[in-house]
């Protein structure tokens, strides 16, 4: 009886995962599929895969962190090392996502981006001078 070539047994084998096949797609938690389209639509317009759900996690690990946030005192120099600029970049691109996606996919994901927001308004004591602001979260 004849042997299988070792490149037909390895064939027949279940392959394990490669790095390299990995899809970097993320989803948010919480929205349909047709959000989430829009959201990869986004994404590849604007962004990376799976950028608009990290900006959603980072987000909310930095709104959880910590039990208090405080007002930058001038605009320069905030003050807690919380407060710095690269951990405010995620909210800034879920901001543009929320302006450019279309109607129903900006109302899921603002529900979703609106629940972590209440709670960084609770935590957080109001700068007088931040009023009508576009990005009201930097200067809270």
């Amino acid at each position: 009886m004849a042997r299988k070539p070792p490149a037909r047994v390895r064939a027949g084998l279940a392959r394990g995962p490669r790095p390299y096949h990995r899809n970097p797609r993320r989803v948010v938690p919480g929205l349909s599929a047709a959000a989430q389209r829009a959201v990869a639509a986004f994404e590849l317009a604007r962004d990376r895969p799976g950028g608009i759900a990290a900006a959603t996690e980072g987000w909310e690990r930095f709104v959880r962190g910590s039990a208090r946030h405080e007002p930058y005192t001038s605009r320069e120099q905030p003050l807690c090392p919380c407060c710095e600029e690269a951990d405010l970049d995620g909210r800034i691109l879920l901001e543009q996502a929320l302006r450019a996606l279309p109607l129903r996919a900006a109302r899921e994901l603002r529900s979703v981006v609106g629940a972590v927001d209440r709670v960084y308004l609770a935590r957080v004591r109001p700068d007088p001078w931040a009023r009508g602001q576009d990005d009201w979260w930097r200067f809270l």
